[in-house]
């Protein structure tokens, strides 16, 4: 197990340890982007099982655990199936980064770890966000200090930090997948671009936002989907993961681009909104890590 630094690049073309005829838990595999991530292990031909609160049926091949796994459960290992890796996605409220769930249901999250690393599971990847950084301008490594200013970015931080611990004392593969600007699927999302949609469809002739200067680091969300079953897929890089595409674009540049794309009529109004005070005006991930291991997938092949 290789908690692969940015020094250490020299060695990224012999990482090995592809992950094979493994079973894969994954949870949140309803919302955004778990059913892009459970698309993607399905094409590998991978096991899949999805914990789902409601009920349901596929006929995909993929199994279903009927319960919710914040309900503390000391056998829970057991009932989703002895799972090789757990893939955690499952989050409430993600896009309302004020909401109390997030704080709320932080013990559960805790709790649920912990009881799936205690009855046998040994490898992990959390999903975090960008906002546990807090303020920042420039790209984020693996080191770049936290300071989110919202429950969201607070939750998301210190649940990073409880896996990490959890993942030493039980001796398991630790990785956390953190993500950045998603897009892609605007239907499902809750963006800027989602509203623009909803806002053309509402007959509205102008969409009012922000200078549109703040650069981010965009990433389409079926990609996104790639990138954590490719992590999920190895254990030689592990620790903090970006996955992103490393490069800032300035959201008027997308937003611009959207509408070309989507051939909208609307025409955004530039400066009717200030900026959020807690909206970083560059930030973008450095994406050496998820370059190494999709680099050493292609290898595997």
């Amino acid at each position: 197990m290789v908690d692969l630094r940015l020094s250490e690049m020299a060695s990224v073309p012999h990482i090995n340890g592809r992950k094979r005829g493994l079973k894969y838990l994954v949870t949140g595999a309803n919302g955004y982007i778990g059913r892009n991530v459970v698309n993607s292990l399905v094409s590998r031909g991978q096991k899949v099982v999805i914990a789902t609160r409601s009920k349901m049926s596929r006929d995909d091949g993929v199994e279903v655990f009927e319960g919710d796994v914040l309900v503390p459960n000391p056998d829970i290992f057991e009932e989703t199936g002895r799972p090789d890796v757990l893939i955690h996605l499952a989050w409430e409220d993600g896009f309302i980064h004020s909401s109390p769930k997030h704080l709320e249901n932080l013990p559960a999250h805790i709790t649920f770890l912990q009881n799936m690393l205690a009855g046998g599971l040994r490898h992990v990847v959390g999903t975090g966000t960008s906002h546990e950084i807090g303020f920042h301008i420039g790209p984020i490594v693996e080191g770049t200090p936290t300071f989110p200013q919202h429950a969201y970015g607070i939750a998301k931080n210190h649940l990073r930090l409880v896996q990490e611990l959890l993942c030493k004392e039980y001796t398991a593969v630790n990785q956390w997948v953190r993500c950045f600007y998603i897009v892609g699927d605007d239907a499902n999302n809750n963006s800027i671009f989602k509203k623009l949609l909803q806002a053309e469809a509402d007959g509205k002739a102008e969409f009012p936002l922000n200078s549109g200067e703040l650069l981010f680091d965009f990433i389409d969300v079926a990609e996104l989907g790639e990138m954590i079953a490719d992590v999920a897929a190895q254990d030689q890089i592990t620790g903090t993961i970006n996955c992103c595409s490393g490069e800032p674009v300035t959201l008027k540049t997308m937003v611009l681009r959207f509408i070309e794309s989507h051939n909208l009529k609307i025409k955004p109004t530039w400066g009717a909104f200030p900026m959020r005070a807690y909206d970083s005006r560059a930030i973008w991930g450095d994406a050496t890590k998820i370059h190494a291991i999709r680099q050493a997938k292609g290898e595997a092949r």
